[in-house]
């Protein structure tokens, strides 16, 4: 059967399932190319999310969060090197090259965008994080239309406050829309609002814009490509990471045992 030239038609990507989850491997460049493929607003927005230990914690603990790594218009990159030796140990070809965390691309997706004529939206953060983000934005690429939203507002289903920031989104109508509001209340968000948002693709960006905005430290890039970044951001901020880092891998590694032995 032949297809109708009109009809949006993604080429698929290559996808690991592994222990009920879903992980897509791709390199930056592979990545960027993805996010600004041509893509018609009738599609529906693709969302962007990522794998980390952290990330897999809350897929175990947050349904929300699960069922929306699930949807098949849904990516998960890479995000951690911890996942690539899970994965290399589970028998997948996944290279240092597939992880892809946000701090090693987010410029180049706003410079590409600055090139490209594409239109960015930033929902989440402080407000004054988000000014200064932008303003540096603006600074450094003056032709790249981005604009943006803090995160302080009821995410609940029914929340007026909610409705009118995706009729703010809406009204942006942004070729990439970037939510950073925390692990898993973005992603809560996006789950809920999703399908009402007017955007091509939907990033769950974390603390990228942080880091941009120079608000947080950003780890040493060699650490990264060995699988110890947790440690700098642990040292830097204990108090907050210490859970996350010291006591959340515990009982990931207790939910994929069983996930594990469910399969065999």
């Amino acid at each position: 059967m032949t297809s109708s030239p009109n009809v949006y038609e993604p080429e698929p990507l290559r996808e690991i399932r592994a222990l009920d989850l879903r992980f897509h491997p791709l390199t930056k460049t592979e990545l960027l190319d993805e996010l600004f493929r041509p893509r018609p607003r009738e599609a529906g927005p693709l969302i962007l999310a990522g794998a980390n230990l952290h990330g897999l914690y809350v897929n175990h603990i947050d349904p929300e969060y699960d069922r929306l790594l699930q949807e098949p218009r849904t990516i998960v990159i890479v995000d951690g090197m911890p996942i690539v030796f899970m994965l290399r140990a589970l028998g997948h070809r996944v290279e240092r090259s597939h992880r892809t965390t946000w701090v090693d691309w987010f410029e180049d997706a706003l410079a590409r965008a600055a090139r490209e004529g594409k239109s960015v939206f930033i929902l989440g953060h402080t407000q004054e994080m988000l000014d200064q983000g932008l303003a540096k934005a603006r600074r450094t690429w003056p032709q790249l239309h981005i604009a943006g939203r803090n995160g302080f507002f009821s995410i609940e289903r029914d929340s007026p406050a909610a409705a009118a920031v995706v009729d703010e989104i809406n009204a942006f109508a942004p070729d990439l829309l970037i939510v950073g509001m925390g692990m898993p209340r973005q992603e809560a968000f996006v789950y809920r609002f999703g399908a009402r948002i007017d955007a091509r693709v939907i990033g769950l960006g974390g603390a990228a814009f942080a880091y941009y905005a120079g608000f947080e430290r950003t780890p040493p890039r060699w650490m990264g490509r060995w699988g110890l970044e947790w440690l700098y951001r642990l040292l830097v901020d204990p108090k907050r990471l210490a859970f996350r880092y010291l006591v959340e891998p515990f009982a990931l590694a207790f939910f994929l045992g069983r996930r594990m032995l469910r399969e065999r």
